[in-house]
């Protein structure tokens, strides 16, 4: 699907049924539902693992029901490698080498990181698609199942065809995407690029220039798609979202509990850190980075699809009091509706407060003319971490706002409200704790009552997969 064709969105049924109807335009579209979804696969998964197949030549193909033919959907593979984190950099001038994520000498720590040859993690050191690296293609591009006997697509290479079986945990039609491998010079994308990723370093590229052990290190990066764009000032700072209608945004913002800022975005940043990827593909974009204060081998992951922005963090830290994260907006957000699965209805966004229940969410969304938003929270632990809602809607809090614009517009998120054991490695028996949060957008021709439940259930809950050789 070219990258400029919007996804349409109908209501039917008075608005009581929500229906994504042409974000596929063919008669066989099983997820088109899903239109946000990605379908992530390892080389294990797909079954090529020991093939030494070189990702470039990587096609992915659906097949037209109606035309009796090939259709190619753009694919992506992404590389990754276990890395040592390095320890934090004693001055901002001590020298790196590839091999750790701080590009310093190894700890005995690792994690599985992104490859990433422009930071200090760098290139993955086996170059083809081997077990952990990831595979990726939306699920919106699947389609009915090639007939028996169909012969491959010119470009592929004869016997190393995969079927990859789509199936909805919740049931319904099935989908299929198959998988090839082609000569020198053919191209993964289909000639689509549905996410523009621009990492700007305001000091310069990464390696020579980044302050590791003492930042901040302000960045002038963006993402753009179609459906949306950001901005992105440092690692940690999310700080613009524009849904068609200018920016709405303050700030993704994170924190241990309101009204205390010793430890947030800001101090986050300003101190050690370093980056393990910026990827942008034609696909998804990746950015990955580690440092929060005491913390120094916590590390946020975000991914940018074409209608969707996941951010994943990995607690990597002593004991600490608790965690919030929640999207705070601006002003120019007012008169937008807020409404969470707890609440019986929306409210409106305008700076005054609103009492909301504190039981944790399933879902959050904000709606109106400036664009709509879908939330929801996933988090695996090793421990119970009782959780409340945040909502903030005040021009004048009570609380300091730690930074950004000085008020609370339809701030809303979780607050992790009890002391977490320690989860960081390197301080002996650790516990886990990972937060993924994901956010899509829509148009807001849609009625948010009825579509928000619908997208949560799927939000986190992907498509099951099963490869066979075809």
């Amino acid at each position: 699907m070219p990258k400029y064709q919007r996804w349409m969105l109908t209501l039917l049924v008075g608005g009581a049924i929500a229906v994504l109807a042409a974000a596929c335009n063919y008669s066989y579209a099983p997820f088109s539902d899903r239109v946000d979804s990605p379908v992530v696969m390892t080389a294990a998964d797909v079954g090529v693992a020991n093939l030494n197949l070189n990702p470039a030549r990587a096609l992915a193909y659906r097949w037209d029901g109606d035309g009796g033919s090939w259709v190619q959907i753009a694919v992506q593979i992404d590389e990754r490698h276990v890395v040592d984190f390095g320890s934090r950099p004693s001055t901002n001038s001590q020298s790196g080498a590839v091999g750790t994520v701080y590009g310093t000498s190894p700890t005995g720590t690792t994690a599985l990181q992104y490859s990433d040859p422009n930071t200090w993690v760098g290139a993955d050191p086996d170059p083809t698609f081997d077990a952990n690296d990831e595979l990726v293609f939306m699920a919106r591009d699947a389609g009915p199942r090639a007939p028996a006997g169909t012969v491959h697509p010119s470009p592929a290479i004869g016997g190393l065809g995969k079927e990859i079986v789509l199936s909805d945990p919740d049931g319904g039609d099935p989908g299929y995407v198959y998988l090839f491998y082609g000569g020198a010079g053919v191209d993964p994308s289909a000639g689509l690029d549905l996410v523009d990723y621009h990492f700007v370093l305001d000091s310069g590229s990464y390696r020579p220039n980044y302050k590791r052990a003492d930042g901040p290190n302000p960045e002038s990066s963006t993402v753009t798609t179609d459906t949306y764009s950001m901005g992105l000032s440092d690692r940690w700072f999310t700080v613009d979202l524009d849904l068609g209608q200018g920016d709405i945004l303050d700030g993704h913002k994170s924190q241990f509990a309101l009204n205390f800022c010793g430890r947030s975005n800001q101090t986050f940043a300003n101190a050690h850190g370093a980056f393990a990827a910026n990827i942008d593909g034609p696909v998804r974009a990746i950015r990955s980075y580690i440092g929060a204060n005491s913390g120094p081998l916590t590390q946020r992951t975000e991914i940018f699809y074409d209608t969707r922005y996941e951010s994943i963090t990995d607690l990597r830290v002593h004991s600490i009091p608790g965690i919030m994260s929640f999207l705070d907006l601006n002003a120019s957000a007012i008169g937008m509706n807020y409404r969470s699965s707890t609440m019986a209805s929306a409210v409106t966004i305008d700076g005054a407060p609103d009492s909301v229940p504190a039981a944790t969410p399933d879902w959050f969304y904000a709606h109106g003319n400036q664009g709509y938003l879908t939330r929801t929270f996933d988090v695996t632990s090793s421990f119970n971490a009782p959780s409340a809602q945040v909502f903030l809607d005040d021009t004048n809090p009570p609380d300091d706002e730690c930074w950004g614009d000085g008020s609370y517009f339809g701030a809303g998120g979780v607050h992790f409200n009890e002391r977490l054991p320690n989860t960081d490695p390197d301080n002996g028996f650790a516990a886990t704790f990972t937060a993924t949060e994901v956010t899509s957008f829509w148009s807001p021709n849609l009625n948010p009552d009825v579509w928000t439940p619908t997208w949560a259930a799927q939000a986190t809950q992907p498509l099951t997969t099963s490869s066979t050789n075809f």
